[in-house]
This record gives structure tokens, C-alpha cells and sequence, in this order.
């Protein structure tokens, strides 16, 4: 199984714990509504202006946080995630705001929708940070680059770190920006073999200028960069972008 399937183990503990979003589990937010990246999306839809109806993809939605806020403002939204806890729960949280939002599994690097031009914004929700090689990164961003219509928006939130040797939390972090975890034999996702041990990366964690130069070589105009501080770690912050796919 993918690495980044392994999701589904986190949202089971989400589930588990009788919180409705990571953000609450984690202790990010004293609600639903109050959601780690709402700032940020008010500011970038002001930005935007959607016009009412625009069709919005959230990836890696999670318990649908972001996408039952989309959905208030007047969108029509689809969410995906790889984790089929999280999709039953976001499904769940619409269903109690009486809101309809299409939610499905579905992975980003491989998603099922075959069609392009479908959507005027997708947005990234602390997906990105999520995967981690090259070729998953790539094939993601080419699948989101496809989906948008021309002239639309590609809105993201994500990890970042200037300096990876930096990094002294859980795992170990390598030049790259991937972090891994240790895990045991038998864990059924990803893994690698060294030092004697089994480790699965969770996340990748770029410099600002790496994901410029990622979302500019998928072909992106960007319109907007920026870096906020991250609340628990002095060294990290979480990048944030405004890009669009060319109106021509």
C-alpha cells in the first residue's frame, strides 16, 4: 500500500477520539468551523472572487472542514481523500450543516477523473506535504494543473523548512526534505530497510523556493507567495501560494 494511505490509521484515532477534524484532534482548533487554513482561504477568495456556483476540488480533505466552508459561501464542491475514515466523517459533518458536497475516495497522484477543464479553484489543505517522491509530487500536480479550467486557481497551504538539519522533532529528516518515521516488519505500507530498522516517510517538507520552482515547471502563473510561522515550531513555517493555470 501506498505510504500516504497510511492516513487512514490517523483518522481511525480521529474518529476514535470523538473529535471531528484533525485540526480539533490535534488541538489546532476548538471547532469544526475554526479550521488551521481559514484565514488563509478568506484571504485568497477575496483575492479570487469566485464567481457563485464556481466549482471548487478540495484535496486531501479530510473530515471537510474546508469544503463545508467553500459550500457556505455559495460553491459547488467536491472533496477527495485517500483515507475512507475521513471521507465517511466529512460526509457525516455536510450531512449535519446541511450542506451537498460530493465527497469520494480518491487519490490525487491517481485520481480517477479522467476529463480536464472541470474546475475554476482547487484547493490544498495540507495535502502536498503529504507526498513525497518526486514522482507522486509531480503526477499530482500534473492531475491538478489538468483539472482546472483555464484561467482557474490553485490555492495551497503546506509545510516548509529553509533547513532541513534543523529538524529535531519525531524521525529523522533527510537533505531532501522527507521525513521518516520507524515502523515495525509488518506495517503493510511503503517502507525501507537501513540501519537495521524499517522507516516509512510522512511527509516532505520543501524551502519555499523548491515548491516555487515545482508549481512554475507544471506550468503554474504565480500570483501570490508567502510564508506564515509555524504556531508550534520556531524553525518551520507554512508556505502558501496563489497560482493559475494560463487563461490561454
Amino acid at each position: 500500500m501506498k505510504y500516504y494511505e497510511s492516513h487512514e490509521e490517523c483518522y481511525k484515532k480521529v474518529k476514535k477520539s470523538n473529535t471531528s477534524s484533525w485540526d480539533e484532534f490535534q488541538k489546532k482548533a476548538d471547532a469544526f468551523e475554526n479550521f488551521y487554513m481559514k484565514e488563509f482561504l478568506i484571504t485568497a477568495l477575496d483575492r479570487i472572487k469566485p464567481e457563485f456556483n464556481s466549482r471548487i476540488l478540495d484535496i486531501g480533505c479530510g473530515t471537510g472542514p474546508a469544503a463545508c466552508f467553500f459550500a457556505q459561501q455559495g460553491y459547488l464542491v467536491d472533496g477527495i481523500d485517500v483515507s475512507r475514515t475521513a471521507i465517511e466523517m466529512a460526509q457525516t459533518n455536510a450531512k449535519e450543516r446541511g450542506l451537498n458536497i460530493h465527497f469520494s475516495v480518491d487519490d490525487i497522484c491517481m485520481i480517477s477523473e479522467t476529463g480536464s477543464g472541470i474546475y475554476d479553484m482547487v484547493s490544498d489543505t495540507h495535502c502536498m506535504h503529504c507526498i513525497t517522491h518526486d514522482t507522486d509530487r509531480k503526477a499530482a500536480l500534473s492531475s491538478i494543473f489538468r483539472l482546472l479550467k483555464k484561467g482557474g486557481y490553485f490555492v495551497m497551504e503546506t509545510m516548509s523548512i529553509e533547513d532541513t538539519s534543523r529538524w529535531s522533532h519525531n524521525g529523522r529528516m533527510d537533505e531532501l526534505g522527507i521525513l521518516w518515521n520507524e515502523v515495525k516488519e509488518d506495517d503493510p505500507y511503503d517502507k525501507v530497510f537501513f540501519e537495521d530498522k524499517f522507516w516509512m516517510c510522512t511527509r516532505r517538507v520543501m524551502s519555499p523556493s523548491a515548491m516555487q520552482k515545482e508549481l512554475e515547471q507544471t506550468g503554474f502563473l504565480i500570483e501570490y507567495l508567502g510564508t506564515t510561522q509555524d504556531i508550534d515550531i520556531e524553525y518551520m513555517a507554512d508556505f502558501q501560494a496563489i497560482c493559475r493555470k494560463p487563461p490561454v
